[in-house]
């Protein structure tokens, strides 16, 4: 499922699939809504992470548990990018994507994840990265409209490329397990 926040890491759009997983309303997941349902042992080091991101403006890949909507523990991983826009590449917040695991992570027993380092945002990301740092700045735009139904069509193409980024993500988490 697929997350926008803005610049202060604040969701402003989380997929509908977040519910199901969690059984958390959308609109109580807003926001830091969402850190409610992480586990309270994963909780600081998630949040932790995900401050220095924001910080540093930079991409980030965290494996954390989550409460489902069973309520039992459910291993996730979360990747996101940041988005640079118009004036003069100002930092617009995360597109991100979360994926359910299928089975717990055997190299970790509680939250792990890793910042990647800034780049200069005209230098910033694949072409995918940077197609999201036009349709993070197109949402923006688009939700200050009012026009909802250009921006139902805006949220459906970013969780397409959501998905397509969380495919990058998981081959790179793939790639850092196998060198260590």
């Amino acid at each position: 499922m697929v997350f926008v926040t803005d610049a202060a890491g604040l969701v402003t759009h989380l997929g509908r699939h977040w519910t199901s997983l969690t059984g958390q309303p959308v609109a109580e997941a807003r926001h830091f809504g969402w850190t409610h349902v992480v586990h309270p042992d994963d909780r600081e080091a998630v949040r932790n992470l995900v401050l220095d991101a924001i910080r540093t403006q930079s991409g980030f890949t965290v494996r954390f548990r989550v409460r489902s909507a069973e309520g039992a523990d459910r291993w996730v991983i979360s990747g996101a990018v940041p988005s640079f826009g118009p004036p003069g590449e100002t930092f617009l917040g995360f597109l991100g994507s979360l994926m359910p695991l299928s089975e717990a992570p055997s190299d970790i027993a509680e939250a792990a994840g890793w910042l990647r380092p800034p780049e200069p945002p005209s230098q910033q990301g694949s072409p995918l990265e940077r197609a999201a740092d036009l349709l993070l700045a197109a949402h923006s735009l688009i939700a200050q409209s009012g026009r909802r139904r250009t921006l139902e069509a805006v949220e459906i193409a970013l969780r397409r490329l959501g998905e397509e980024l969380a495919e990058e993500t998981l081959m790179e988490v793939s790639s850092r397990t196998e060198l260590q």
